[in-house]
Formats: C-alpha cells, structure tokens, sequence
C-alpha cells in the first residue's frame, strides 16, 4: 500500500510527521490518514493525489509511479484513450487509364470533384488575364521610353498616409485585445510558501502539482476558472485585475469559483452543502486524532 511505503521511508530516512508537515504545507492529520489508508477521511481523491504527489516528491521518491499505484489502489486509475476512428469520407480519384470517356466528366482534383468542361473554361480564363497582363507590361514599357514625357514627382502627403495609417491600424489592434481579455476571465496567483494547486478552466484541467514559493502563476479562460489549494493561507490572489488578498487560511484546504463577474473573494467559495461535507469530514478527523492521543496516553501510564 503506498501509505506504508510513506511511513517506512520517512522512518527510513529519520523523519517524523511533524517534519513533512513543515516541509510540504499537508496537514498532520491529512498526513496520519495516507499512512494509515484512511482514504475516506481526506476531502477527496483529487486533494490525495495531489497529497501523495507532494508527500513522495519531498521523500524523493517515484512520484509518477505511487500516484499511478495509489489511484489503482482506490478505484481512480485513468481510463484508457480510445483510438481514432478511421476517415470515412476520403475523396474518391479516378484513373484515366481506367475509365471510359463517360467519367472524363468528373475528375477528382486535391479532394475536389469537377467537371471536365470546368476544368477548361478556368483554364482558358487563365490564358486570358496572361494576355491582359503582358499587353499592359508592354504598354507601360512603352510609356516610360516614349521621350518628351516626365513622370510626376510623388506627393508628400501620400508618404506621410503610410505611418499614419499604421498607427492608427496598431492602436485599433491594441483596442481589441484589450476589449477581448476584459471580456475573459483572469485569475493570478502569487505563492508565500510552496502549495500543492489544481486548476479548471473552462471545465478542463490545466494545471495540478506543487508550486513553489515566490512563484506567480496566470490564467485565462472564457467562462469559469476553479483553484484548488492544499494551503490556502499561502496563495495571494488576484481576478479580472482586482487583488483580493489571501485565498484562505493558512493549513486549509479551499476551492473557489471565479467568473468575470467576480469582485470579492465572498462570491467564489463553493456551495454550502460541499462546504458542510468537507467540515464534516474534518471534524470526524479531528475527532479520530483525539481519541487517538488519550489510547496512546492510556498506555503509557
């Protein structure tokens, strides 16, 4: 079971729940729960993973590995990527060795079905505009070596257009991106101390791993922007360009919904009813650890 490889090469390496804590920003009792397999008490697979990952990564271990290991030890493997289905539509090509004059009527051309008087009429037209454009060439040849005829000097003005009009084409092009990012959703996130994070824009998982301290990371999507945090207290957070401050308390685990209708930091928790499930659970946690120390207590008198 991963929990027990934890356990064993924390001991193996000398250290003490205590020191993981301090070292990865996972709570005590998050941490007595992986080693004891007590999955069902931790706020969900998705914060395990995330737990696991940070755990084994400050053991130095294989990270990919447990994680893989421990999501088939509780029922979350992923699930295998179907294969591509075969084209069904690839176009039909015709060999004209092979056909009679009858289907000399429709030839496939880069995926594209014509008619073979098509094919002519657009070939003739062709030759046409070659003529037009030689015959001018040949009469502006003619115009520039014809004497007693001088070429009009350019005008100033027509010189100075060019810059003007590239300005004007820069400002519009900086115009629209600035109206199209303020109509997307923004969330920036700055850390004090190193934090395991997941994020979902748009409903697709983007990010999920440890950022470090002093980091600062971006992102940008059209409707919807989920955070997920081991360590609150250790994200500084700011939306559609507004700082909102800390993203919660320092140990807590927190997710937030932020949209481009988000200003405060009030309107981003999730529902009540996942937050009283997620107080629950700690609660039962918390209550597990107290009657954990009065047994150990117990026996030592």
């Amino acid at each position: 079971m991963v929990g027990d490889i934890l356990r064993r090469e924390r001991e193996k390496q000398g250290l003490t729940i205590a020191d993981i804590e301090k070292g990865t920003s996972i709570r005590r009792l998050y941490i007595e729960h992986i080693e004891q397999g007590n999955i069902g008490e931790l706020p969900g697979m998705v914060y395990a993973k995330g737990f696991v990952r940070n755990y084994a990564g400050f053991l130095r271990l294989d990270v990919e590995q447990l994680v893989q290991q421990f999501a088939e030890e509780n029922g979350s493997a992923p699930a295998p990527v179907p294969a591509p289905a075969a084209p069904t539509d690839a176009p039909r090509r015709i060999k004209l060795s092979s056909v009679g004059d009858a289907s000399l009527s429709q030839i496939s051309i880069g995926g594209r079905t014509s008619s073979y008087a098509g094919i002519f009429g657009k070939l003739a037209l062709g030759i046409v505009v070659l003529a037009v454009l030689v015959g001018g060439s040949a009469a502006l040849i003619s115009a520039i070596n014809t004497p007693g005829k001088e070429t009009a000097a350019p005008q100033p003005k027509t010189e100075q257009t060019a810059p003007v009009n590239a300005a004007a084409e820069a400002d519009a092009s900086d115009a629209a991106r600035t109206a199209a990012n303020a109509q997307d959703v923004r969330v920036s996130v700055h850390l004090d101390e190193r934090c395991w994070t997941e994020v979902q824009v748009d409903g697709k998982t983007v990010f999920e791993g440890i950022i470090e301290k002093g980091q600062t990371e971006n992102w940008q999507g059209k409707d919807a922007i989920v955070v997920r945090a081991g360590n609150a207290g250790a994200l500084e957070v700011t939306a559609n360009g507004r700082k909102l401050g800390k993203f919660g308390e320092d140990g807590e685990v927190v997710e937030r919904r932020f949209t481009k209708e988000t200003k405060d930091l009030k309107d981003t928790l999730p529902s009540a009813a996942v937050q009283e499930k997620t107080s629950a659970k700690e609660v039962r946690g918390k209550d597990a650890g107290r009657a954990k120390d009065v047994k150990v207590g117990g026996n030592k008198q």
